[in-house]
């Protein structure tokens, strides 16, 4: 009886060993990692990456209000509740937002981006050439807009 008494305190020894074992691989892995984040955070300084990542992230975030603002504006003009005059104007902000990104558009083009139909957004881009906004040339039958420098 005392053998097995014995036996059970040497394994409660052994388990409370082997933890103690593992928490202090643990603290090592942690002192590790904690080293290694430090001296990348100083590679990063160096090099100048933490700089252009943060101006990657602020542009990320403005993109981010830009979609927003663009998911608002398909939402409320999907329900029809804004006058006219500010749809007119919130679509051709749209417009100069999508040919700034994309250099240059045909009518056909944008019409499919912002789902209107192909004479309703000529007559935007009319306007807006017009008004000095924009400028076109014909490139193989197409005409192509950009915005005017």
């Amino acid at each position: 009886m005392k053998f097995l008494k014995l036996r059970k305190m040497d394994k409660e020894k052994l388990d409370s060993v082997s933890e103690l074992e593992k928490i202090r691989e643990l603290e090592k892995q942690k002192s590790v990692n904690q080293r290694l984040e430090s001296i990348i955070f100083k590679k990063f300084k160096e090099i100048g990456l933490e700089d252009r990542i943060n101006k990657m992230n602020t542009r990320l975030e403005e993109v981010a209000e830009k979609m927003d603002e663009l998911m608002f504006l398909y939402q409320s003009n999907s329900r029809g509740k804004t006058s006219p005059s500010i749809r007119k104007m919130r679509v051709k902000e749209m417009i100069t937002m999508l040919i700034q990104q994309h250099g240059s558009l045909s009518a056909p083009q944008l019409s499919e981006l912002l789902n209107l139909s192909r004479t309703r957004c000529s007559e935007y881009l009319k306007e807006m050439g017009l008004k000095g906004v924009l400028e076109s040339e014909l490139k193989c039958r197409r005409k192509l807009y950009k915005i005017r420098q």
